[in-house]
């Protein structure tokens, strides 16, 4: 048995996919490895113009920060490292305690030497890891094997 669609529900479903496909691809992007996924954190509290640039990096070989969240006794699920770059301000990084999936899906990934930028942030892609900066200046650096935060 075939359904069929009247035209109007057809249209509004391709609408509503291609904007909601195109809006989470647009806010962020994942490194081609799939290891560093970054994007504007749009699904936080705070007003839009205030809105940070987040990274998560799931496999890494880097040792954490003072504070960083590490032995977390509370936490009985997933945790991912956590690079926050706030529009002003330095980069600060932690442990998200988290469940099975909690990151914005679908985001395209860039290949190295792609530069990505959305409302004041860019980023960097290459072979070496993610580079990213707000407008003031300040940076985080990702990669399987180092941290960098300014």
């Amino acid at each position: 048995m075939i359904q069929r669609m009247k035209p109007f529900a057809k249209t509004l479903s391709a609408l509503l996919f291609t904007c909601a496909a195109s809006a989470a691809q647009a806010h962020g992007f994942s490194s081609p490895s799939g290891n560093i996924r970054c994007y504007l954190d749009v699904y936080s509290d705070v007003r839009f113009d205030e809105k940070p640039m987040v990274c998560l990096v799931f496999g890494a070989d880097w040792t954490p920060p003072d504070g960083f969240g590490d032995e977390d006794p509370t936490c009985d699920l997933d945790m991912t490292r956590t690079v926050i770059l706030p529009r002003n301000g330095p980069a600060t990084a932690r442990w998200t305690c988290h469940g099975d999936v909690f990151w914005p899906e679908p985001l395209g990934s860039i290949s190295y030497g792609s530069q990505w930028s959305l409302l004041g942030f860019s980023c960097d892609v290459k072979e070496t890891g993610v580079q990213c900066r707000n407008e003031q200046g300040n940076s985080l650096s990702v990669s399987r094997a180092r941290l960098g935060l300014n």
